[in-house]
């Protein structure tokens, strides 16, 4: 049978050249892999090189000798060319097992996900290298290991669903990586289901799925052999995998994984890597200096899991529970919760341990200590491990193992890595998630007095939108001990990102958007930083891909380059009534911003509108320095809140428009931004969001006109017809009209101004009282 690493190509005589060319192209990654693999990484397999007989199997009188196992599990035909009888009475990985060139790595066919077979003495570090280094593997910002029932169980509906739509959240969020051992059965055939569900609903959206799989275990493992002179074997090895009949041991590779790293341990069938997965984790979280964040999440298992758990906490990795999915992280989140009254967290009890420092259980006294402070619940736990352990043919010491796990989880210390997830809990996964790996990191600090990377933390909840976990957990209403440069790279990710509640969080804690918009020019005024403006209309691809994103259309697919080219986009929108923003002259800039510093600035109840009044046009009047920086935060609104709805990030459009002084003309602005990008949408359904968006805006101009009328009526009715030159010299009546606004225009103040213009400008009070006298 021939054996391939690829499918394939075949090709037509009339297509032979295109076929040849495609051959070169998808030949060439192979190539790459040969030389990393066999020479920079030297990446092997493992395989047995001694026949002995299984004890099992001598023990059988009757069984034909063709048929006796080694105890690599393989029969005789099975080995490599190089076997020889030994003398041993038993079977031994360490000695009767070798390393061998590497005969499998490429593709596997029909999925296309990367494989590698690979000695289990590999270093994990090589293993990391090889994903990021060699395959290319997109840098994550968050591991996620996904442990749990290898056998069939079943979640819930409401669980289920919870569950899948955490995960995949989260991986899509931090662009992380999902680890499993890639088998198709229990808790990693959900995790293979879930990702293929997405995939069908958005096919351009990728997950890194990583399979830390036994190779021996792998069903039809033959077919990733590589069929070479050079790495040729015993034709017959592996034969028997070729087959369709499933052996106990062995399971299928799930088909939604992107890459399979598969452990070689010279044995055939089981599924057991030891701590290999952990360690693999760790390396690739540490790659080139990198501190990547790892937790994993535990569904249903048995005895297995509960050791993974262990090996998982004891290298200070995160774990969170999913409460209601069955026997392990149920019996660990019981005894959680039950023991939490009795646990003291400041220092010793009453037996003079320090809960405060980790107890391991490697030392039989330490083991005790455990045993004392959970003696009550000794035989409880007992119980449940059997119960978790029905179906398994575990021995009195392996019990006594898993218990001496159980109580290492239960310690103070530890506890702290643990977070539960319930259906109860009121949090939804995803958040539970990112919280345990906040509190893993600052418990991690407490323990090695470095401060925790707020930077990193930031990032990450910015890439999750975990706004609730930020503000209980990093931010902390205090953004004084980051620098400047970091807020700035921060806050333009929420913006790029499109996370509202965070530039309303760093706004509320006096980031300053003019020094991050504007130049600060003594004696002079402020200045645009274009090229800071610019990034934001030019990192827009992920944004310009909704359906609600017209922005292109409406500049015929160019891009926006300069302040010229944003100022015909804002005459094409709004009118050529509005006079340039972006492209002033220096003297324009300076009598403009002179206006706004000369103004007086007050409030009208609740609308914090601005109320300009006449300036004295003295050229020799510099401004005053408090003020020209006022006036430049109040262009950095400007420009966001333009980009926000020319973007059409509306939640964004809002938070920001909260923080402007001009909120009548920036919300009627807005209204007839969204009208005019009606004419470019496609469909009637885009058509009915962009006016209803549109009358929000219209309806937040009518209720800050208001509160100004019913504060004020005269400064009201100079609000409406004031000329706006934060916005190229509009006013707001002028733009209603324009945006047809009937209902703003239709409004008491535009009414009474109206009556006002028409009886040449009497005074609104005048006007009042004819009307009472007429009445």
């Amino acid at each position: 049978m021939e054996r391939s690493s690829r499918p394939p190509i075949v090709a037509s005589n009339k297509n032979k050249d295109n076929a040849y060319k495609l051959n070169l192209l998808r030949s060439q990654p192979d190539e790459d892999w040969t030389r990393a693999i066999h020479h920079e990484l030297n990446i092997k397999r493992r395989t047995c090189t001694t026949f002995i007989p299984s004890s099992s199997a001598t023990n059988d009188s009757d069984r034909n000798a063709n048929e006796v196992p080694c105890g690599c599990k393989r029969l005789r035909r099975e080995h490599s060319w190089h076997i020889s009888d030994g003398t041993d009475p038993r079977w031994r990985q360490e000695k009767h097992t070798k390393s061998a060139y590497n005969n499998a790595y490429g593709y596997i066919p029909n999925t296309y996900a990367h494989y590698i077979r690979c000695d289990i003495e590999t270093q994990p570090s090589i293993l990391a290298q090889l994903m990021y280094d060699v395959w290319k593997t997109k840098k994550p910002k968050l591991i996620m290991c996904i442990i749990g029932g290898a056998k069939y169980f079943k979640l819930s509906e409401r669980l289920e669903r919870e569950f899948i739509k955490g995960i995949i959240q989260a991986a899509l969020r931090a662009d992380g990586w999902i680890v499993t051992t890639g088998f198709k059965t229990g808790v990693v055939q959900l995790v293979g289901e879930a990702i293929h569900d997405h995939k069908v609903t958005n096919p351009r959206s990728h997950i890194v799925a990583i399979g830390c799989s036994k190779w021996g275990a792998a069903k039809n493992r033959a077919s990733l052999i590589l069929v070479d002179k050079k790495t040729a074997t015993n034709p017959t090895q592996d034969a028997t995998l070729g087959e369709s009949k499933t052996f106990r041991g062995q399971r299928d590779l799930e088909p939604n994984h992107t890459h399979f790293l598969l452990l070689d341990d010279g044995t055939y069938y089981g599924y057991d890597i030891g701590d290999y997965r952990t360690r693999f984790v760790i390396e690739a979280s540490h790659y080139k200096k990198e501190d990547v964040p790892v937790v994993t999440v535990v569904v249903e298992g048995g005895p297995n899991t509960l050791l993974t758990i262990y090996q998982d906490l004891s290298n200070n990795i995160p774990i969170v529970l999913i409460d209601g999915s069955g026997r392990v992280p149920n019996l660990l989140a019981n005894f959680l919760n039950r023991t939490e009254s009795m646990i003291s967290r400041r220092g010793k009890d009453d037996s003079g341990v320090n809960w405060k420092a980790v107890i391991d259980i490697k030392q039989a006294d330490d083991v005790e200590k455990l045993k004392t402070k959970f003696l009550v619940y000794a035989d409880e736990i007992y119980d449940g491990l059997k119960d978790i352990s029905k179906g398994s043919k575990i021995s009195k010491e392996e019990t006594d193992n898993l218990f001496k796990s159980f109580l290492y989880c239960l310690q103070p210390a530890i506890r702290s890595k643990i977070r539960i997830y319930s259906l109860d809990s009121g949090q939804n996964l995803n958040d539970t998630i990112f919280e345990a790996i906040v509190e893993a990191k600052q418990h991690k600090s407490l323990e090695t007095n470095k401060a925790v990377d707020r930077k990193q933390l930031l990032r990450l909840a910015l890439a999750w939108n975990a706004i609730q976990v930020a503000k209980d957990h990093i931010i902390k209403d205090d953004l004084n001990d980051i620098s400047s440069q970091v807020k700035e790279q921060l806050f333009f990710e929420a913006l790029l990102l499109d996370r509202p509640q965070f530039v309303n969080i760093f706004i509320k804690l006096n980031f300053d958007l003019a020094q991050m918009f504007y130049e600060n020019k003594i004696n002079q005024p402020w200045q645009l930083k274009w090229l800071q403006l610019k990034r934001l209309y030019e990192n827009d691809a992920n944004k310009s891909k909704e359906r609600l994103y017209l922005l292109d259309k409406c500049c015929d697919k160019k891009q926006i380059i300069s302040g010229g080219d944003l100022d015909l986009v804002l005459n094409k929108l709004i009118g050529d009534y509005v006079e340039s923003i972006y492209t002033d002259t220096p003297m324009d800039f300076w009598r403009r911003l002179r206006i706004c510093c000369q103004c007086q600035m007050g409030r009208v109840s609740d609308s914090r509108e601005i109320l300009y009044t006449d300036y004295n046009d003295n050229d020799s009047e510099v401004p005053d320095p408090i003020e020209a920086q006022n006036e430049a935060r109040e262009f950095a609104y400007r420009d966001l809140f333009l980009w926000a709805i020319l973007t059409n990030r509306i939640e964004m459009a809002k938070i920001i428009i909260s923080h402007m002084q001009t909120r009548i003309c920036s919300a009627l602005i807005a209204s007839k931004i969204l009208k005019s990008y009606v004419s470019f949408a496609v469909d009637n359904e885009s058509k009915e969001v962009l006016r209803s968006q549109a009358e929000q805006f219209e309806q937040y101009a009518i209720e800050s006109l208001k509160c100004c009328y019913n504060y004020d009526e005269e400064t009201a009715c100079e609000i409406v017809v004031r000329r706006i030159y934060l916005f190229g010299g509009v006013s707001c009546l002028q733009v209603a009209v324009d945006a047809d606004d009937k209902s703003f225009v239709g409004q008491p103040c535009c009414d009474q101004l109206l009556n006002n213009i028409w009886y040449d400008k009497m005074e609104p009070l005048e006007s009042t009282l004819f009307e009472r006298i007429k009445l």
